[in-house]
């Protein structure tokens, strides 16, 4: 592992001199090496059902991101990028309760160099998300799932109240449709889930599985 990582670094200079796509692929390597040596991290990716996403999950949170800052990491694997990300926190729907928490993930940007994952959500200041946390294990992402805990608040355009979409945008019907990994349809649904439906589906799933 570091054999590679180190070889990384030492085409440090001619990769300069290459493209952009060139340097992601640099650090991909690193990525693979690091959540090789991560064992929260799942290679594989299988999206979780509501019932899943909310027992797995040690604490389900309704957030706001404040801040978004991304460093180099160093660890016996190599160098990698990691994003810290700070959300302050409007509801804990599970688990403890805080007020401002920072949550770390594999990858972003530092400069002209970026790492990118599979699977690992981006965030923005400004984005708000109902968040399912379990970051037993210092994995590569805290969420349920990877992208699949991350559950997108947006305002719908012609009431202006708040609904739920999936990590990718789609809009949701109903909690049975969380981990669909079918294709969006052609025509939206009838019914979008609202956020206060959602939270109060999430707060009833922890009572039935003797969550707090």
């Amino acid at each position: 592992m570091t054999g590679l990582a180190g070889s990384c670094r030492g085409a440090a200079g001619p990769i300069r001199r290459l493209m952009r796509r060139t340097r992601i692929l640099c650090a991909l390597a690193v990525a693979a090496m690091m959540a090789a040596a991560r064992p929260a991290a799942p290679t594989t990716v299988v999206a979780p059902t509501f019932d899943e996403l909310v027992l797995r999950a040690e604490s389900v949170i309704v957030a706001r991101v404040v801040a978004v800052r991304s460093a180099w990491f160093n660890s016996r694997a190599g160098r990698s990028i990691v994003s810290d990300v700070t959300v302050s926190i409007e509801r804990t729907l599970k688990g403890r309760t805080y007020a401002e928490r920072t949550f770390e993930f594999l990858g972003g940007t530092v400069g002209e160099d970026t790492l990118k994952v599979d699977g690992m959500p981006e965030f923005h200041v400004g984005d708000r998300d109902v968040l399912f946390i379990a970051e037993a294990g210092r994995p590569a992402s805290p969420l349920v799932g990877f992208m699949y805990g991350r559950v997108r608040i947006v305002q719908d355009s012609l009431t202006g109240a708040d609904v739920v979409r999936t990590h990718d945008g789609r809009p949701l019907a109903s909690t049975a449709e969380v981990g669909n990994t079918r294709p969006p349809a052609f025509v939206a649904p009838l019914r979008t889930l609202s956020l206060a439906d959602f939270e109060r589906a999430v707060t009833e799933k922890v009572r039935v599985q003797g969550g707090r």
